[in-house]
């Protein structure tokens, strides 16, 4: 499904067409469907608070803010990680694919060698 960029009434959408397919549960992450700064981080978490419980039977699983973290040394979340902001490094939107298809910074923290390999045989747009 082509993404629409509709934050919160999109990751409904996505909810009831997953449950459609047979899926279980809906990963909603961070900025799930938004553009920018347009809806908060986590509004499209927040929706399903607002309808009711039995409207679904797929479950949302909401997803914290997530980083690498160099002590760690992996991806982590606020929920599994117990360093501090300074061993910290946050992704953004996009930033493991554009890198990786710049060839600017490496990208190895973020991702399994093939999934860069893959990446890295993308044209940037």
């Amino acid at each position: 499904m082509e993404m629409r960029y509709g934050g919160p009434r999109e990751a409904l959408l996505h909810a009831v067409f997953r449950q459609n397919f047979g899926c279980s549960h809906l990963i909603v992450g961070r900025d799930h469907a938004g553009v920018g700064d347009y809806y908060g981080p986590f509004d499209a978490q927040k929706i399903f608070n607002e309808i009711p419980k039995d409207a679904l039977e797929l479950k949302p699983l909401n997803i914290d803010w997530t980083f690498y973290c160099h002590r760690c040394r992996g991806m982590a979340s606020m929920r599994t990680c117990p360093h501090g902001k300074e061993d910290r490094l946050l992704p953004e939107r996009n930033d493991v694919a554009q890198n990786a298809v710049r060839r600017r910074r490496s990208a190895a923290d973020f991702s399994r060698p093939e999934v860069l390999t893959i990446l890295k045989g993308i044209t940037p747009v």
